[in-house]
């Protein structure tokens, strides 16, 4: 009898905390409300500031989001160290990274966010915590914090992230560690908005190439102001080679008519970097998928040969990767390109 009115005593106080720190729902109740939640609203708007700490240096961005249903995303990262935006945009002709400084665009089809989504998009979050059936929750100072699995490919020190929301599920900081708990990712939103308004033209590629230029530098300068070379430059070396690897040779080669630069590394994979300073204004690929570098967007698909390809800009030099590498040594060896001079 005893054992019984002291299980009975246990169970009041356990529903007692629950009820104190959920309201009237239960841990459940907010993962299937969560669950839904995209189901339900026509869009949100978001600004945060996100930081990297993937590289050897810091990188920060100002991160703004808009999203309306069905398929329509804006994403705009300003990087606070270069001043220059870009723009990831998807709409029903398909998904575009703009350079609007640049006057540069790629255009491919593909499965993004779907795939893949990065931290800065709502439903990218959302996902995260309704998939992981381990997943762990708790309230802190009247926030729920989301303890769960960091899933992020490109990326395998990515193992664990928290994630704040409010009691209506909207987020207001997440983070991503490695297995050492050691932060490399941070995002903190200061705005969030569920079902705005859009103009008519909000995810319409002409406009955003335009709408972004006041922000940034113009054409031909660089963030001091500084006129960039038109046509020759220095070679750029990747500071990170993985091991195994060695430059083999150095060659000026001509790419679609243009003169290049091609650096290629033999070794336990075999790959080559090509260095331009294309024309196009835009380049279209069949398929690809957007890469956050910390310092620039890139694109990353797949040739007929399944021939893995990234490709990016900086400073007005267009850099092509491509090879047998896996997709986590590519990102590596891009972002060692940012900040090294040419020569």
């Amino acid at each position: 009898m005893k054992r019984r009115a002291l299980s009975l005593v246990m169970l009041l106080v356990l529903s007692l905390l629950v009820t104190g720190c959920f309201g009237t729902k239960t841990p459940e109740d907010v993962v299937n409300e969560l669950g839904g939640k995209m189901d339900k609203i026509t869009g949100y708007k978001t600004n945060a500031v996100l930081t990297l700490q993937t590289g050897t240096t810091p990188q920060e961005y100002d991160v703004e989001v808009w999203y309306s249903k069905q398929n329509n995303y804006r994403v705009a990262l300003t990087s606070k160290q270069r001043n220059i935006t870009q723009i990831i945009l998807r709409n029903d002709e398909g998904v575009f990274v703009l350079t609007p400084h640049l006057k540069k665009s790629f255009r491919f089809q593909s499965g993004w966010p779907e795939n893949n989504g990065p931290l800065y998009l709502y439903e990218t979050l959302v996902n995260s915590i309704v998939n992981d059936a381990d997943r762990k929750l708790k309230m802190d100072d009247k926030e729920y914090v989301f303890e769960v699995k960091a899933n992020y490919s490109g990326n395998r020190s990515f193992s664990k992230q928290k994630i704040w929301m409010s009691n209506d599920l909207r987020p207001t900081r997440a983070e991503i560690m490695d297995n050492n708990m050691n932060k490399l990712v941070e995002i903190n939103f200061t705005e969030f908005n569920f079902n705005p308004e859009f103009p008519k033209d909000a995810f319409d590629k002409d406009k955003n190439m335009t709408s972004a230029l006041p922000s940034v530098p113009t054409m031909g300068q660089t963030e001091t102001g500084v006129k960039k070379p038109t046509s020759q430059f220095g070679v750029i070396q990747p500071t990170y080679v993985p091991a195994g690897i060695k430059l083999n040779n150095i060659e000026p080669v001509t790419h679609n008519n243009e003169k290049s630069v091609l650096l290629q590394y033999k070794g336990e994979y075999n790959y080559s970097l090509m260095e331009s300073r294309p024309t196009a204004a835009t380049v279209s690929y069949e398929q690809g998928m957007p890469v956050d570098l910390g310092f620039t967007i890139g694109v990353l698909y797949q040739t007929a040969e399944e021939k893995r390809i990234l490709k990016w800009e900086l400073d007005g030099v267009e850099f092509t990767l491509s090879g047998d590498l896996p997709e986590d040594e590519m990102l590596k060896v891009a972002q060692s390109t940012y900040g090294v001079g040419g020569k």
